[in-house]
């Protein structure tokens, strides 16, 4: 069952890709048969659902093979389980890919303002902000949202009912975001090391 922080299976970030280690995978299953079997009988590609790399030598000449599965693979051998522990697993990477697409969806610094409608108001370069809540990912129903304005007012500038704010603090919110968005991939990232790595040694 995962349901304690120390059930869940980490993933691993490696450039564009993120995956999940075979051998974890397979002892939270509970599976009997091997990733090269499944590989064989389901057709994974290798470099497209799987990346393999030999990790070290085990002695006569045989080497250990470690694989790391694309999230789309890893959901397919827990669905293919048909049992209650593959069914969650299955529901845990699905949650952990809308996380990490919400993070990939925020847009670069120099794309934050298009699309949205300038205005200049005593030289200063506005935007909407209600829209730019949308487009940055913020919930623009919160109290932040008014909390903001109260807090920072020489940033804000309310026409009718539309509400403009300052291109400046516009991208200290881009920042803030990606910050915490960030935080969200790192802590989804496997550790370097165990952290008791060396204890003991002399």
């Amino acid at each position: 069952m995962l349901n304690s922080q120390h059930d869940l299976l980490p993933l691993v970030v490696q450039e564009n890709y993120v995956l999940v280690d075979a051998q974890l995978l397979h002892k939270k299953l509970g599976v009997n048969d091997w990733i090269k079997s499944k590989i064989s009988r389901y057709g994974f590609e290798k470099s497209k659902d799987y990346f393999s790399e030999i990790s070290e030598k085990l002695g006569a000449g045989r080497k250990s093979v470690n694989y790391l599965l694309s999230i789309d693979m890893a959901k397919e051998l827990s669905m293919l389980e048909e049992n209650e522990v593959g069914r969650q697993i299955r529901r845990y990477f699905i949650a952990k890919e809308k996380e990490l697409r919400g993070i990939s969806q925020l847009p670069k610094e120099d794309q934050v303002f298009k699309g949205l409608k300038l205005e200049r108001i005593n030289g200063r370069k506005m935007y909407p902000y209600r829209e730019l809540l949308q487009k940055l990912g913020y919930n623009y129903t919160s109290g932040g949202c008014s909390g903001r304005v109260s807090r920072y007012p020489g940033h804000f500038v309310k026409m009718g009912k539309l509400q403009l704010i300052t291109e400046e603090f516009a991208l200290q919110l881009h920042h803030q975001k990606q910050v915490a968005n960030n935080r969200i991939t790192l802590k989804q990232m496997q550790p370097v090391l165990a952290l008791n790595f060396g204890e003991g040694a002399l």
